[in-house]
């Protein structure tokens, strides 16, 4: 299932004031002064995601795919794949704990980075293009919306071929 159908923003809304959040040429653009989070409306337990994420040059730009969340505004209760240069792939718990990894996977700079997750029951793992980075337990939520964030350092941070698929459904 796509989370993003390539041309609109429909399905997902910003839980703050946001400099920009448009879809353009196929990509979703998230630009923030601030920390911000954009949610979907789509829900999912067991789940394979998977995205393709270019990073603004800017240093110490951070941003991330959060998944399981909960919570209607502000900061959503979850878990979050990190997307940033300094611990790409790593697994954060949103009002959760904090980090479960701080492994840090490959990043190509310049380029568009492949991030893949699967969440099935207790377990997490995450890979960044290709190489496994996580696989932590992590069962205190099972569910939830998907989300994108910017932490208001830096440029525009681009998403591209944004899909989950529901696992152990037929």
């Amino acid at each position: 299932m796509n989370l993003f159908d390539g041309k609109t923003t429909k399905g997902w809304e910003p839980r703050e004031e946001v400099v920009s959040f448009e879809a353009k040429d196929g990509e979703l653009h998230l630009l923030s002064k601030k920390n911000v989070w954009v949610m979907s409306e789509v829900t999912m337990k067991d789940f394979e995601a998977e995205c393709e994420v270019f990073l603004p040059k800017e240093p110490g730009f951070n941003s991330g795919l959060a998944f399981r969340c909960s919570g209607k505004k502000g900061k959503p209760k979850g878990y979050q794949m990190e997307i940033d240069r300094s611990i790409p792939g790593g697994v954060y718990g949103i009002g959760l704990g904090g980090w479960l990894s701080k492994k840090k996977g490959t990043l190509k700079e310049g380029e568009w980075n492949h991030f893949r997750m699967i969440a099935e029951g207790d377990r997490i793992r995450t890979w960044v293009n290709g190489e496994l980075v996580s696989d932590v337990k992590a069962g205190a939520q099972l569910s939830g919306h998907f989300g994108i964030q910017h932490h208001g350092k830096g440029g525009v941070v681009k998403f591209r071929k944004v899909r989950a698929r529901e696992l152990g459904k037929k």
